[in-house]
C-alpha cells in the first residue's frame, strides 16, 4: 500500500478536492460547478441548499438565454 493511502481524508477536504477536481474536468462547466461548490459540496449545507442551488442555476440559465445588449454585441 503506498503511504497516501493511509492517509485519513476529512470530509470537508474530500469536498473540496471534489469541487476542484470537477473543475479541471475537461468541458465542464465551471460556472455550474461554483454553483455546486458553494451550495451542496460543503461539510454543514443549508437546510434550503437544493432550493438556493435551484435558484442559482435559474439565474445562469437566464443570463445565458438574455439577448446581448447593443455595447456587447458591437464589441
Amino acid at each position: 500500500m503506498a503511504e497516501e493511502d493511509n492517509v485519513e481524508e476529512t470530509p470537508a477536504a474530500f469536498l473540496v478536492g471534489l469541487g476542484k477536481d470537477l473543475a479541471c474536468q475537461k468541458d465542464v462547466d465551471v460556472n455550474l460547478v461554483d454553483i455546486l461548490k458553494k451550495h451542496l459540496l460543503t461539510t454543514l449545507p443549508a437546510d434550503d441548499a437544493l432550493e438556493q442551488s435551484k435558484v442559482a442555476i435559474i439565474a445562469l440559465a437566464n443570463a445565458r438565454a438574455a439577448p446581448l445588449k447593443k455595447e456587447e454585441a458591437d464589441g
